[in-house]
């Protein structure tokens, strides 16, 4: 059972505290401003400098400062344990006390409470809100791994630490997640996104118990930071990463793959997962730590699920504010979708073909939900080409159907992007085909090459409005950098031999108007690939 917050005025200690603490006479400092911010185990009060923490008198399942003393021996631990990946942030822990019915910070009389003391930090700096302003890029990654590996090979090991990483902890752990979110399936969580996360996270267990005991045979289970997420790094000169799970080493002590997939996960979740990739490959990179990856979808769908039991907690708060408890149903339903991502991350590997009439912006679309996902792009231009022994942007405005356009040399050109395209999905990796592809014929190989490889295969049939495709061949052909050697003249008779699109779209694909910003027609596509996959291949 799960014991959750007190009502109101069950703790009349704590009540009259936070109003103390709102009011500046109560400081040593006499802040001038005071805010106060909450979370669901915790009061947080902002004075202009300095914060102080409170940790609310609760117990849950996972966690219990339902004791003065308890509350008192968290406070500590988590300065001490805070201190290892932050320099000068973590001060101390403070006293609330009480004197002639007077309560102070630091005083003298009876303490009826304890708040660690911290400096506080520049909120424009703070890495998810530089995440949600597109500030963060590959650099940032890189500072943040080789601060992190370092730590998690310094990190404490064996003994009571590879406890928990034996695979009956990690089953605890994930079907704690499952019971206490139980509640809220059909509210928050669909009944079929909830199925298909447990069932995906009890089979990569079963399927997996030798690698968790390797794991623990090398020493990969360490003392982590245990909450390792955006909203917990700031990026002010010195990179501070904070707030870790002082209150319970269940959640502490984890294979260093689960305490990073949390910060990847995250990193999924403001939609970036091209950083997420960079995350663990640079990880990987510097610590040879082959194997993480192998863990990485678990983990993240793990952590996800963590955070999506976290709002679904702070959405029932009566102390939380309506708007805000509405906010947090709004994130834990995303976290859960997000969950349900990663469980279906062992499905088939995808090919998406965006293919359509010269001008018709597909190539456009084709980069921008690259950029998006980080997906290889192989467009028809650059291979042909590459075949023809030129240069990407060297002009050859050969009339329709010749020279490098030839039937030969367009029937090389499939053929070597349908090749490269094996080779990348053999792999693994999903795959951005860019052409016209006007017969049916070149449509049909691809099919045949998705069904051998079992891959997904969704066809985008690009399309627009003739006024907007003169604009754009007209804009192309006075651009030294374009590759495409489409023209407005070449326009009409690419139609003309463009076969019929009807049977492949409706069996296989869908179609989408050009005339929108390509990032906006990017992340609708993406926001809906597993509908799109269900939906065109059937899959369970």
């Amino acid at each position: 059972m799960v014991h959750g917050t007190p009502p109101p005025g069950h703790d009349p200690d704590q009540d009259r505290i936070v109003q103390a603490l709102l009011r500046p006479e109560t400081y040593p400092h006499r802040p001038a401003h005071i805010t106060h911010l909450q979370t669901h185990i915790s009061h947080v009060f902002l004075t202009g400098g300095l914060v102080y923490k409170v940790k609310k008198p609760i117990r849950y399942d996972f966690l219990d400062f339902s004791t003065l003393a308890q509350r008192s021996y968290f406070c500590r631990q988590e300065v001490k344990l805070n201190r290892r990946l932050t320099h000068n942030l973590y001060l101390g822990v403070a006293r609330i006390t009480e004197q002639k019915k007077r309560l102070a910070v630091n005083g003298r009389g009876r303490v009826l409470e304890y708040a660690v003391l911290m400096r506080e930090m520049p909120q424009d700096r703070m890495m998810n809100r530089l995440l949600a302003a597109g500030q963060v890029g590959g650099k940032e990654i890189k500072d943040l791994v080789r601060i992190l590996a370092p730590f998690y090979r310094k990190a404490q090991t064996g003994g009571a630490v590879n406890q928990d990483g034996r695979v009956a902890v990690i089953r605890k752990n994930t079907e704690e997640n499952f019971i206490e979110t139980r509640p809220f399936v059909g509210k928050l969580v669909s009944p079929a996104t909830y199925q298909t996360v447990l069932r995906y996270t009890r089979r990569f267990i079963d399927q997996n118990r030798s690698l968790f005991e390797q794991r623990i045979a090398d020493n990969r289970i360490r003392d982590g930071h245990g909450d390792l997420h955006s909203g917990n790094i700031c990026l002010e000169p010195e990179i501070q990463i904070y707030d870790c799970l002082e209150f319970n080493h269940r959640f502490r002590y984890s294979d260093v793959a689960c305490d990073l997939a949390f910060l990847a996960m995250d990193l999924d979740f403001h939609g970036y997962p091209v950083l997420s990739r960079l995350l663990v490959r640079e990880y990987v990179r510097l610590t040879q730590d082959l194997e993480a990856k192998r863990l990485m979808d678990f983990y993240k769908c793990y952590r996800a699920c963590v955070r999506a039991k976290i709002h679904s907690f702070a959405s029932t708060e009566s102390e939380i504010p309506p708007k805000e408890r509405r906010d947090h149903r709004r994130q834990a339903r995303r976290y859960f979708q997000l969950a349900q991502t990663y469980a279906r991350a062992d499905r088939p590997v995808l090919l998406i073909v965006f293919f359509g009439l010269m001008g018709t912006g597909k190539t456009t679309l084709a980069q921008a939900l690259s950029r998006k996902t980080g997906w290889k792009v192989i467009s028809t231009d650059r291979v042909r080409k590459q075949l023809a022994r030129l240069k990407p942007t060297v002009r050859q405005p050969e009339p329709f159907g010749q020279g490098i356009y030839s039937r030969d040399l367009s029937e090389k050109t499939y053929r070597a992007m349908r090749q490269e395209a094996e080779h990348l999905l053999k792999q693994g990796h999903p795959v951005i085909l860019d052409g016209s592809y006007k017969q049916q014929e070149e449509r049909r190989a691809l099919l045949e090459l998705a069904r051998n490889l079992g891959a997904d295969i969704c066809f985008v049939e690009c399309r627009a409005p003739v006024t907007l495709i003169r604009q754009r061949l007209e804009a192309r052909r006075r651009d030294p950098r374009a590759v495409s050697d489409g023209r407005w003249g070449l326009y009409r008779a690419q139609r003309a031999d463009f076969d019929p699109t009807g049977d492949i779209i409706l069996q296989h694909g869908f179609r989408i108007r050009m005339d929108q910003p390509p990032e906006n027609l990017a992340r609708k596509i993406l926001s809906q690939i597993t509908e799109i996959r269900t939906k065109f291949n059937k899959l369970p």
